[in-house]
């Protein structure tokens, strides 16, 4: 009996339905450009799935168009993400978990310096090795970054020089590059700062794409070997990366052995140093934040723009109309946010945030429950701290006996559930 081809595994319902359970759903009101959200495709999701396997095996199944979005990094310099359908991501997702189990023995020369799409790690570890090489004589963060690297990689030499050629067939090929050059819609609906961040994309790797980190290991998996083999203490996670060094001189050194090997071997550019992009920092002197941590040489915390952008999707939220969300769909999506962000940064010195995040919300739901006509008298209500009131003369929250009515738990509960269940987890693993 002849074993099963690369299309017909990925596309079982097993698969598919493993692909969805590893999708990131955080947040659940993500969507394509048809609107479908994780939450709505959620509620069948099994009946999808089935169809979608049908589809796949058929030879009927068709990518659509990805969704244009345009993520403000600084100033006005944008991070164009291509946003696929639901359905999409989780055919993307299952090509990518069966194609890192051939490239298996590749990604593991990359280990305990790649923290991307590698099984069982992700930022947090990062971070915990970041903190371990600081904590161990190496003072001083190279931090560098690679120009537009997603769109300077070219899709079609790496999958014909390093992906297909290492397929055990061929029955994968058009449906990976299908998914790598999905049409985008959407760009006329933006600014122009925003609509120039999609141009000349389109022979890159697209960002939002669930092949794209797994193919930006291996593309970076040279540069990782390299870094090794020169004894230079790296973190890389996909093409965000810093090294850990003992002083300055090592710092300059390793700067420039790494661009000459980029720029020689994969045609990559760094940022010049004492840039806004590539610096040699000492963080007890220099503000430093790597994948929103930040780090001051004694601990790490979620960075204040990663806080900020938390309480402007908490405004966006309570400020939708009455036409647009329902009271109970507004509490679940700020529960949604919150639980998500705390999930986020657990690890960190968090707890700087959770009493301000706790009155914020607090603030924030009452605003937006006025518009369902939700009244309460005075004796009823919270107050704000003057710490958090911004200058501003109002103090109306919810109080603490309504806050734990709306069903959304406290920050600082959630933190203490995280932290609980992660020292549960280490004590198991003790034992």
């Amino acid at each position: 009996m002849s074993s099963a081809s690369l299309l017909e595994k990925i596309s079982s319902e097993k698969s598919l339905i493993k692909a969805w359970r590893k999708l990131d759903k955080s947040n659940p009101d993500s969507h394509g450009i048809s609107g479908v959200t994780i939450e709505q495709f959620k509620k069948n999701y099994e009946e999808r799935i089935a169809s979608l396997s049908q589809e796949l095996l058929g030879g009927n199944f068709q990518f659509s168009p990805t969704r244009a979005v345009a993520i403000l990094k600084k100033k006005d310099k944008y991070r164009p993400l291509q946003i696929p359908e639901i359905k999409d991501r989780i055919v993307l997702k299952s090509i990518a978990l069966e194609l890192e189990t051939h490239f298996k023995k590749k990604l593991s020369k990359s280990k305990g310096v790649s923290f991307a799409y590698q099984k069982g790690l992700g930022v947090k570890d990062a971070i915990k090795k970041m903190g371990l090489l600081y904590n161990n004589g190496n003072p001083i963060i190279l931090e560098a970054d690679i120009k537009n690297f997603f769109g300077k990689v070219d899709k079609n030499t790496l999958l014909t020089k390093d992906i297909f050629p290492n397929l055990p067939d061929t029955s994968l090929n058009e449906l990976i590059s299908e998914g790598l050059s999905q049409p985008l819609n959407g760009v006329s609906s933006l600014t122009e700062s925003e609509a120039k961040a999609f141009e000349n994309i389109n022979s890159g790797i697209p960002q939002g794409n669930a092949l794209s980190p797994l193919l930006s290991n291996i593309f970076l998996s040279p540069f990782d070997i390299y870094l090794k083999q020169n004894n230079f203490q790296l973190i890389r996670y996909a093409d965000d990366f810093v090294v850990l060094c003992k002083n300055e001189k090592q710092a300059l050194d390793c700067f420039n052995k790494a661009s000459t090997f980029l720029k020689k071997e994969l045609g990559l550019e760094l940022y010049e140093l004492s840039s806004e992009k590539s610096a040699i920092i000492d963080p007890k002197k220099d503000r430093f934040v790597f994948l929103s941590v930040e780090f001051d040489g004694n601990a790490f915390f979620p960075s204040a723009e990663s806080f900020e952008k938390l309480k402007n999707k908490l405004r966006s939220v309570c400020a939708l109309p009455k036409n647009r969300i329902n009271l109970l769909e507004l509490l679940t999506k700020v529960k949604n946010r919150v639980e998500g962000w705390v999930s986020a940064f657990y690890y960190t010195d968090m707890d700087r945030y959770v009493e301000e995040l706790d009155y914020f919300v607090d603030r924030q739901v009452l605003l937006g429950a006025r518009k369902f006509e939700w009244r309460m008298t005075s004796e009823s209500k919270g107050e704000l701290p003057e710490k958090y009131r911004n200058g501003k003369r109002f103090k109306d929250c919810l109080s603490r006996e309504q806050r734990a009515g709306s069903g959304i738990p406290l920050a600082v509960d959630i933190l203490k559930r995280m932290r609980d269940k992660e020292e549960k987890k280490l004590k198991k693993n003790a034992t």
